[in-house]
């Protein structure tokens, strides 16, 4: 099925938003309490994503690597703090400190792939071009 302008223009679109989400959560990323925002925002760029993908050939194609990365930063954004952490001035420390550490880092990463998938129009659909995508970069040590 041939993608008509309106819908190559309505492509173009959800790539920009990608791009404002991606924009958004990279401010939010430095306060810890934004956790929430962050998820429902990461949750939109998988639909976005999906969504431009449903105008493409499924064979030209593979999210399960992006999709891995956003279940592994939606497990570090519910991160508990340590029991044994009694003291609240230790805990505000930790959970500041592994934000700092772990998760700005982590999240930045998530929205510079999100940015780096590539959708090249062709007459009849859409390749998308996703990167390759290493895990573990995403694994905490």
């Amino acid at each position: 099925m041939e993608i008509t302008e309106r819908e190559r223009l309505l492509l173009v679109e959800k790539k920009e938003e990608i791009c404002s989400i991606t924009t958004e959560i990279i401010t939010l990323v430095e306060d810890e309490k934004n956790a929430l925002e962050i998820k429902k925002k990461i949750t939109s760029i998988l639909s976005l994503i999906n969504t431009i993908a449903s105008y493409s050939n499924a064979r030209n194609w593979n999210l399960d690597k992006f999709t891995e990365g956003a279940n592994v930063l939606f497990h570090y954004l519910e991160k508990p703090v340590p029991d044994d952490l009694k003291n609240e001035r230790d805990r505000k420390l930790f959970i500041h400190t592994y934000w700092q550490e772990a998760i700005v880092g982590c999240v930045g990463m998530f929205c510079n792939y999100a940015n780096s998938i590539r959708f090249d129009f062709t007459k009849r659909d859409v390749k998308i071009r996703v990167p390759k995508m290493d895990i573990s970069i995403f694994r905490l040590k």
